[in-house]
């Protein structure tokens, strides 16, 4: 392993403006578009007062993204929110919106369908590094190794797979355009903050297990085996870490990590090294009570007291508009 006082080679010295900017640049992120080219067609005869349609689209690399929108039969007049719901490596598109349990393995399913049953709008989509995208863990690190000559990164691929999702959602009639949130689990909870720094047009965010925290942190006091090389943005720690990010990027928005003390993708000091840097920010702009950090006792795993705090976040700030 490399040493633990190693220093960044040339750190660069930059103002807080240009975060985004070299965010972006650091994931090779290239534009979203304002509207999304996707194929749908209805999956089931309503259930639970939800209607699903299966939909694709495709991203940069020319890969086909699987999703299943669902959207709530019994609503009122007024356009409803959006969120884009993004699994673990293990998960799918297809398990998140199945009816809502926790399965023998502990995982717990449908909980993008539940979010539709409370009255969102829910796109689940079968994101780039789940088992179901990837031939095998060889071919993974592969891919990553050719595409960084490019500028080009899987986890810049992720971001935009979920920000092409909140594209979708966007398009879809009796939608609020302004009221998107992003949210995932482990992989899918990259997925989520990523993106929400990324783009200022996301409404919200609720990072589950999300692996945000440090990176410098993760490096020399997480585990090493957990991460396959998607999470290491290259270059990233001449410039910044996560707390930068999150603070720079992320007020007025309201976001919610979720990171148990003994979550084995993210050092409790990682987390810890953040909180007060995005709590400062978030109190600078006047609105502190947008930002929170939940840890609970607990390991890498998404319990369904962790759903219920998320829906009452996006309850709070996405069907209860912020003022």
């Amino acid at each position: 392993m490399i040493p633990p006082d190693i220093q960044p080679s040339h750190p660069i010295d930059f103002p807080d403006d240009e975060v985004r900017e070299k965010l972006l640049e650091l994931l090779g992120l290239t534009e979203v578009p304002a509207a999304v080219d996707f194929t749908s067609e209805a999956l089931e005869e309503s259930q639970e007062g939800i209607r699903s349609q299966t939909i694709s689209y495709a991203n940069s690399l020319g890969e086909t993204v699987p999703g299943i929108l669902m959207t709530p039969l019994d609503r009122a007049a007024d356009a409803i929110p959006g969120v884009v719901c993004v699994s673990g490596t293990g998960g799918s598109a297809q398990r998140v919106a199945e009816h809502f349990y926790r399965s023998e393995d502990g995982t717990l399913i449908g909980w993008g369908r539940e979010l539709a049953r409370r009255g969102f709008c829910t796109l689940a989509i079968s994101a780039k590094g789940t088992l179901e995208r990837r031939a095998s863990i060889d071919d993974w690190a592969m891919e990553m190794k050719l595409l960084a000559p490019y500028g080009r990164s899987q986890m810049g691929v992720l971001a935009e797979e979920t920000l092409m999702a909140a594209r979708v959602l966007q398009s879809v009639s009796g939608v609020d355009t302004d009221r998107i949130g992003l949210t995932g689990m482990s992989l899918g909870g990259n997925a989520a903050w990523y993106a929400m720094a990324c783009a200022p047009w996301i409404a919200a965010g609720v990072a589950v297990c999300g692996g945000v925290g440090s990176l410098a942190e993760s490096i020399h006091h997480g585990d090493p085996h957990r991460h396959s090389a998607y999470f290491y943005v290259p270059h990233m720690l001449r410039y910044f870490d996560h707390a930068r990010v999150v603070a720079q990027c992320m007020p007025p928005r309201p976001f919610l990590m979720i990171s148990p003390t003994r979550d084995e993708d993210m050092p409790r000091s990682g987390v810890e090294a953040l909180r007060p840097v995005v709590a400062s920010a978030y109190e600078a702009c006047g609105h502190a009570d947008r930002f929170s950090v939940r840890q609970p006792d607990g390991n890498h795993q998404f319990r369904e007291e962790y759903f219920e705090w998320m829906a009452a976040w996006f309850e709070r700030f996405l069907i209860r508009k912020p003022e």
